[in-house]
């Protein structure tokens, strides 16, 4: 006889606030991604862990990066904001040729 998981203790995604965030319902979801309203309800409520495929799923569902659900959603917009911002940074100092402007310009 096969062994039942209990329910997780504690559940180390973030799927039902990225959700929340995204204003993106259980039966979008579930149209996204093939769960069964079974194991959708159990994602979102905390009482079934995730795997990697569960991850890529509701990534891709959510158009978010996999390693995002694994954090709450504020620090990881914090952080596409600090990447965009380094990009900026980057693109403007690969331009030597271009004079600066000075300070009050």
């Amino acid at each position: 006889m096969g062994k039942r998981r209990g329910i997780p203790l504690q559940i180390n995604w973030y799927l039902r606030e990225w959700m929340d965030m995204l204003g993106v319902k259980q039966a979008d979801m579930i149209k996204l991604t093939d769960w069964s309203k079974a194991s959708m309800s159990q994602l979102y409520n905390g009482k079934q862990d995730y795997s990697p495929k569960i991850v890529d799923a509701a990534a891709k569902a959510l158009n978010v990066e996999p390693f995002e659900l694994l954090m709450k959603p504020e620090r990881a917009m914090a952080l596409r904001r600090q990447r965009e911002a380094a990009i900026v940074l980057a693109h403007d100092s690969e331009s030597p040729n271009q004079p600066r402007k000075a300070v009050g310009e």
